[in-house]
């Protein structure tokens, strides 16, 4: 039901964020990003579990955030084939 899934991504910080860590920079644009959105064949994205690698920074020409390449494992919600989820709907 619930799984980690490494993915990988080159990510934005903004100059607003450059008096975080750089962690905790990177998890925030990763949950900002990925956090209750459906990506096909992986599933429902919840929260970011942990960075497993990050890369140097690089500045593009003529822009002021810094672009990041991360590897980083979340956590996702994604049903069993064939599995059975009892629930109740509060609101439709």
């Amino acid at each position: 039901m619930f799984v980690l899934t490494v993915l990988r991504d080159t990510l934005k910080i903004v100059p607003e964020d450059f008096r975080k860590t750089r962690e905790q920079a990177l998890k925030d644009a990763i949950n900002e990003k990925y956090a209750n959105r459906v990506l096909h064949d992986v599933g429902l994205c919840i929260l970011v579990h942990d960075l497993v690698e990050i890369d140097e920074g690089f500045v593009q020409h003529s822009e002021g955030w810094i672009w990041i390449k991360v590897k980083f494992r979340m956590i996702v919600f994604r049903p069993f084939r064939d599995e059975v989820l009892v629930g109740r709907v509060r609101s439709a």
